[in-house]
């Protein structure tokens, strides 16, 4: 995830766009589609693989090998609804609440 604000087009100035190059017909109003903001946070849970290439930074690790990364819970978040920004998440309770929600220690 890239550093700082990223635009996302409205479905609105998408249409537009490329109703002009292609001038294909308006779609009919419906159903409202998932994450229609324009405004959009992602925060990735990943399990890594212990290695020699892991590296600790403060509170940041960094993993160079990316066959060493697993993706496992992509949370995305809409118009800055992204809930505690100050969480720890090397707290012992934290942690413990993370393991219970991904099924990895009994509840």
């Amino acid at each position: 995830m890239g550093k700082g604000q990223h635009q996302i087009p409205t479905r609105e100035e998408l249409k537009k766009k490329y109703n002009q190059i292609n001038k294909i017909k308006q779609e009919e109003p419906g159903q409202p589609r998932f994450l229609q903001s324009s405004n959009l946070s992602c925060i990735a849970l990943c399990e890594v693989i212990t290695s020699k290439a892991l590296q600790k930074h403060g509170n940041i690790w960094v993993c160079p090998v990316s066959d060493h990364v697993c993706t496992r819970f992509l949370f995305v978040y809409e118009n800055g609804q992204v809930g505690d920004v100050h969480i720890n998440t090397q707290d012992a309770q934290i942690q413990r609440e993370i393991l219970q929600a991904t099924g990895s220690e009994p509840s």
